[in-house]
């Protein structure tokens, strides 16, 4: 690897990925440092730029770890990324599913295996495939924290939405988010632990670093929460049908690319979430929806409180849209995703 001036010192992971590149491709990354401009790409974008190829005519690839991959980070990292220095994530291992995707979007990686994607004109590569060996696997995360668990995500979402739960007692906070005293004792603690929850007095609490806060939650939300409130797959004979549809009546919201289109006038819908804190036959049989694994209807059971701040009654808060949004991996749904960060949901989550 060689070095442009000096640079920070180099991850282990980083430096990894780097080593094995150069054994797989003889392509020899030239590592150097970002001007500081005011800009921040999140908290796991590293200060420094990766470039391939001649000097003079090598993109600078602006550096994230991201240790192991979820379906949402492709789709964070587009939404927060600055779009002058493309992007390159460097992590443990990229399944070829997610490699495919990664290349869809132009999105740059690394990992340990071997896989590589960098389209740096008059360098490409893109090597996918390849199994990570046992001994690959030596640099862990710590186990998944209570607060971004299943339970804990509840908790972690119901503060985020309704900020004034922060003081409530352990077992208000409970009750609001639908899980156990001991669960939220837990993920309370652990919030605690990770300076996400601060002592204001005389039990008072408040949270601090909401961004952050909310991206953990982002995350982690569709292997560690969406798939347990997943309810079944449906389709509906009309397909326009959620264009006039109340569901108020039904004790049910829109999530996804329905609210989306809602809130910014800017998608077209494809698929559809439903959120429901009922039972969902009475509104199966209102709009005439059919199990169908594979429908374009998603339906779920709603796990926010009712004091969380939403649009109207009928959609989901502004966190969990955005959140399916980054999820789903399409395009315009991301972009869509950035207009809502964009023009609301950011200013609902300023630092203190």
């Amino acid at each position: 690897m060689v070095l442009d001036e000096e640079p920070p010192a180099v991850p282990p992971l980083l430096q990894r990925a780097c080593e094995r590149l150069e054994s797989t491709t003889g392509l020899q990354p030239e590592l150097g440092h970002i001007a500081e401009d005011g800009r921040s790409d999140g908290e796991r974008a590293l200060p420094v730029f990766l470039r391939f190829g001649p000097s003079h005519a090598g993109r600078r690839f602006q550096v994230y770890l991201v240790l192991r991959l979820t379906p949402a980070d492709p789709g964070l990292i587009a939404t927060r990324h600055d779009k002058e220095r493309p992007a390159l994530i460097i992590s443990e291992y990229v399944n070829p599913k997610m490699a495919d995707r990664l290349q869809d979007m132009d999105i740059g990686f690394l990992d340990l295996a071997g896989n590589a994607y960098i389209n740096a004109p008059p360098v490409y590569v893109f090597i996918k495939g390849k199994k990570p060996a046992a001994t690959e696997y030596a640099h862990r995360e710590p186990a998944a924290h209570a607060a971004f668990q299943g339970t804990g995500l509840r908790i972690v979402f119901a503060l985020l939405c309704a900020p004034h739960l922060a003081s409530a007692t352990y077992r208000e906070i409970a009750d609001a988010a639908g899980v156990s005293l001991g669960s939220a004792s837990r993920a309370l603690h652990a919030l605690r632990d990770q300076g996400f929850l601060l002592d204001t007095g005389r039990r008072t609490r408040r949270l601090h670093n909401h961004p952050a806060l909310a991206e953990r939650w982002t995350l982690a939300y569709p292997d560690q929460l969406r798939r347990k409130t997943f309810l079944g797959r449906y389709r509906a004979a009309n397909p326009k049908w959620w264009q006039d549809a109340s569901l108020e009546p039904y004790l049910a919201a829109w999530g996804g690319e329905v609210a989306a289109a809602r809130l910014t006038d800017y998608l077209v819908p494809e698929r559809i979430s439903v959120h429901t804190r009922m039972s969902p036959a009475p509104l199966l049989a209102a709009f005439g929806l059919r199990k169908d694994p594979a429908g374009d209807i998603e339906l779920h059971k709603s796990f926010w409180p009712p004091e969380c701040n939403t649009d109207a009654p009928d959609l989901a808060p502004r966190l969990l849209v955005y959140a399916e949004l980054l999820a789903s991996g399409h395009e315009r749904n991301i972009e869509t995703a950035r207009m809502l960060y964009e023009q609301g949901l950011a200013g609902r989550l300023e630092p203190d």
